[in-house]
């Protein structure tokens, strides 16, 4: 139980109580920065059971890209549309196939291509 209770405060996770009952909130940390809404649970067990059942399963976010070309006029910057992934790695593996797919032509150099997630 300790090893469950040390990774939720790791990952941002809070439960408290309140007029009886028990509250699960999580906040952004750096290294999980997805936030949760306040979620009532009747006991404490329960709380800890949820909040650990959110912890282990992917959320699926959505993610802001920006790619970095040249295609012969110097350094351009283009904000491409949102992908949603559970993930940074796989947020940028889906953003450099878009790149690619929007961008691509035989002159165009993709130098970067960068996601972060969307607040």
């Amino acid at each position: 139980m300790n090893d469950i209770l040390r990774d939720l405060l790791l990952n941002g996770f809070m439960i408290y109580p309140n007029n009886g009952k028990f509250i699960v909130k999580k906040e952004a940390v750096p290294s999980n920065l997805i936030v949760l809404s306040e979620t009532e649970y009747d006991s404490y067990e329960l709380a800890v059971e949820a909040a650990g059942a959110m912890l282990n399963t992917p959320q699926v976010v959505d993610w802001v890209v920006i790619a970095r070309y040249n295609r012969g006029l110097g350094i351009e910057y283009k904000n491409l549309p949102d992908v949603r992934a559970a993930n940074k790695e796989q947020a940028k593996a889906l953003a450099e196939y878009m790149a690619g797919e929007i961008l691509g032509g035989s002159a165009v150099v993709i130098s970067e291509v960068k996601v972060r997630l969307k607040i």
